[in-house]
């Protein structure tokens, strides 16, 4: 019987062995498998160089697609909503909200627009479906820092259209110059100059963003 008691004994204290033995003769067999052999496709963006924005539950993006975004923001959106996205007459665009609101949700706000004002960007046709996509993302990112631009970097932007010695030395209409005014043409990139007395419009500036 205590022949019997110290065999028993023996055996579950090999079994541990045992089993570990079965598993990793069953790890070769898997590593042997076809599904381990399997080598997916290459990505299509392993070569593209990537936008990391500092907060990790931002959408990927591109560098490309980053900054085609950041000039859209500039030309169509910081007018109402400023270049730090801090919100003007239009409300904060800081990753805190637009985080929270997703990009679905920011896709069809961006589209369609609102009654508080925000134009419907994509059904107007200023803005195609794939860049409603991009801006949804974009303005879930970190607003960048605008770099530095001075009255020297101004100036360096400068195009002389008229030489100074050949602009009109006298007034050459007949507007009463004290009574023109500009009003903004709403999300058009347009300035119009208006006749304070015939209440006209004399011009329309392009100004080539949204003001």
């Amino acid at each position: 019987m205590k022949q019997l008691w110290k065999t028993g004994a023996m055996a579950l204290a090999l079994l541990p062995l045992a089993v570990s033995h079965a598993f990793a003769e069953d790890a070769k067999t898997t590593t042997n498998a076809p599904e381990a052999k399997y080598q997916s496709a290459a990505s299509p963006l392993a070569n593209v160089e990537m936008y990391q924005d500092i907060n990790p539950k931002a959408p990927p993006m591109s560098k490309a697609e980053f900054d085609k975004a950041r000039q859209i923001y500039f030309e169509r959106c910081a007018g109402c909503h400023g270049v730090l996205r801090k919100g003007a007459t239009g409300k904060p665009l800081t990753p805190e909200k637009t985080l929270a609101a997703g990009t679905d949700y920011l896709k069809v706000f961006i589209k369609y627009g609102s009654p508080a004002g925000m134009p419907n960007w994509g059904t107007s046709g200023e803005l195609s479906d794939d860049e409603v996509d991009l801006m949804a993302r974009y303005v879930q990112q970190t607003p960048p820092q605008p770099p530095e631009f001075g009255l020297k970097d101004m100036k360096a932007t400068w195009k002389v259209i008229v030489p100074p010695e050949q602009r009109p030395k006298k007034k050459m209409n007949n507007y009463n110059i004290e009574n023109i005014f500009s009003t903004t043409l709403r999300d058009t990139g347009e300035v119009a100059l208006i006749d304070g007395d015939t209440k006209k419009i004399i011009n329309v500036v392009k100004t080539g963003y949204a003001v």
